[in-house]
């Protein structure tokens, strides 16, 4: 594959979708949704016991039935992200998929380097980590659901975004990356083209 001027072979191509990934990815999104659960539930009862001392848990059990619509609100914001950090990154534009147990973000034409991709796949985890942890310390008690939750969903749920991120910055060398969402596919240079 030429990108630039360079020629490049591909060295890696990780399907997500084949069979034998799809059900590590189902392993991985069983084992998100319970953290997510015992992280909740941990975090809010301890929230509740130690910051609220005692007052009525009414409107806060309404706060954290409202955290949960927000967990699914998350699942398109983290896909939204991906796609500014492209954007912000390389100008271009990529797809936003949405499928049954899957939501990506990712274009077959576009490709980054070692550190292009670590901004684009860390950065839902990041934003949303440095947007939340604030909120949760900030807020009245009363309204920790809130943040909190998302929060667990936004770490748990991006476990698929570090096994990437590992995955390429495992390669040595200068290497291309190519994220379509679904595929992704890293090339190391093979030879330069003269110019001509």
């Amino acid at each position: 594959m030429l990108i630039g001027q360079t020629e490049y072979k591909e060295i890696l191509h990780i399907n997500l979708l084949d069979n034998v990934r799809r059900k590590l990815i189902n392993k991985l999104n069983v084992f998100a949704f319970f953290a997510v659960i015992v992280c909740s539930v941990v975090g809010v009862a301890l929230n509740y016991f130690l910051r609220m001392r005692g007052e009525s848990g009414g409107v806060y059990i309404l706060f954290i039935l409202a955290g949960v619509p927000l967990c699914l609100l998350y699942i398109y914001l983290h896909e939204v992200m991906h796609f500014l950090a492209v954007l912000i990154s390389t100008g271009k534009k990529p797809e936003i998929k949405f499928g049954k147990l899957v939501a990506s973000c990712g274009s077959p034409t576009i490709s980054y380097g070692k550190a292009k991709y670590f901004f684009v796949a860390s950065f839902p985890l990041i934003f949303f980590c440095a947007t939340l942890i604030p909120l949760c310390v900030l807020l009245p008690p009363e309204f920790f659901p809130l943040p909190f939750i998302p929060l667990c969903y936004n770490i748990f749920g991006s476990f698929g975004d570090i096994y990437m991120i590992m995955r390429a910055l495992s390669v040595r060398g200068i290497c291309r990356i190519i994220d379509s969402g679904t595929d992704i596919y890293i090339y190391l240079p093979e030879t330069a083209k003269s110019e001509n």
